[in-house]
């Protein structure tokens, strides 16, 4: 019944699966890359704040140096801007180079290595104001407000609780100096920021592995469908009956012209059939006319036998024969003695039944 109404009851062939990644149409959790990225970030800044501060603070030290700062030059506040954003990018670049590595990292641990150019090709479906309302207002994208609103709440907890315990801390800050401030603010963001990644990773394998669930579901097939990719991979397996079975009625008919002419069929006995014709006015050596497997076989000596031709069994012969030379090629010089001696127990028998 299922099958009669189309559903989609058979997991996805490796072809669909293929084809879905080719598109882009893989299972991934942003959750998982974008935890994963403010670890990187949080870790980057935990180990190298305090370098980073230095270098800023030098910058700011150097410019703020400057006698010409003192006098009102856009030309020279324009240097010293430039001077500190350049002390900024370079104290930044290693956060920046954590970043693209931890979502580096988290693209090959989803999905693997996947370049996809139809996934970033324009797609001039997507501008259907009806699908887009479907995917807005859809239960899928309701089910997603849903669950990320939960997220939200769960991290706003976690950021609540966390500077709730960071209070006595936050007290003394106006007591300290300003590098020892910056410092412990410094401390305080990064020991949050990576409690928030401990939830998002959290969420994030959770959805991950809700994402590959539904991946899955998405692409199974209906036994149709498994029917149709077969036959456009396969080829349709009734074309291919007809095809097979024109090719044998084209052998049989060859068969059946060029047997009557062979002087000797050797065989294997029943597997393998080899018609061998000599002509010494026309041919230059013993010539393979026909030859066939199993049905062929069997056809081929039953158009000897209907003609009068002599079959032996040579098993060797037959299936060296069968395997190294083609239908109207001559036999290859190795053969010779044997073929010679086969023809010539053929002529000697005729010329007993002659006499």
């Amino acid at each position: 019944m299922a099958e009669d109404l189309g559903e989609r009851t058979e997991p996805a062939t490796p072809k669909r699966m293929q084809d879905a990644r080719q598109e882009g149409n893989v299972a991934k959790s942003t959750d998982l890359s974008s935890a994963l990225m403010l670890g990187a970030s949080a870790l980057a800044l935990w180990f190298g704040f305090n370098p980073m501060l230095d270098h800023l603070g030098q910058a700011l030290e150097r410019v703020l140096s400057e006698p010409g700062l003192r006098s009102v030059s856009a030309g020279t506040w324009q240097d010293g801007v430039e001077s500190v954003a350049l002390a900024a990018l370079y104290a930044l670049a290693p956060v920046a180079i954590a970043i693209w590595f931890a979502a580096a990292l988290a693209n090959l641990a989803q999905v693997g290595f996947l370049f996809t150019p139809k996934a970033i090709s324009p797609k001039f479906s997507k501008l259907n104001p009806i699908e887009g309302a479907k995917r807005i207002f859809g239960t899928r994208a309701l089910v997603k407000a849903m669950l990320d609103s939960l997220k939200v709440l769960l991290v706003v907890l976690v950021v609540a609780w966390t500077v709730h315990g960071m209070h006595d801390r936050v007290l003394l800050l106006p007591m300290m100096h300003l590098p020892a401030a910056l410092y412990a603010v410094g401390q305080l963001l990064v020991e949050l920021a990576l409690r928030v990644t401990a939830v998002l990773l959290f969420l994030g394998v959770i959805d991950f592995a809700w994402q590959k669930h539904r991946h899955a579901k998405d692409m199974m097939m209906s036994r149709q469908m498994i029917k149709d990719e077969f036959k456009q991979s396969e080829g349709d397996p009734e074309v291919k009956r007809r095809r097979m079975q024109f090719a044998r009625q084209i052998a049989q008919q060859r068969i059946a012209s060029s047997v009557p002419k062979a002087d000797v069929i050797v065989t294997n006995p029943e597997h393998l059939s080899v018609a061998i014709q000599w002509d010494p006015e026309t041919m230059n050596a013993p010539t393979v006319v026909a030859m066939g497997a199993d049905h062929l076989a069997l056809r081929i000596r039953q158009i000897a036998m209907k003609n009068g031709i002599p079959i032996l069994e040579r098993k060797p012969l037959a299936r060296a024969l069968y395997k190294q030379v083609t239908v109207g090629q001559e036999v290859p010089p190795d053969f010779y003695a044997t073929v010679a001696e086969v023809l010539a127990f053929v002529y000697r028998l005729e010329g007993k039944v002659a006499g």
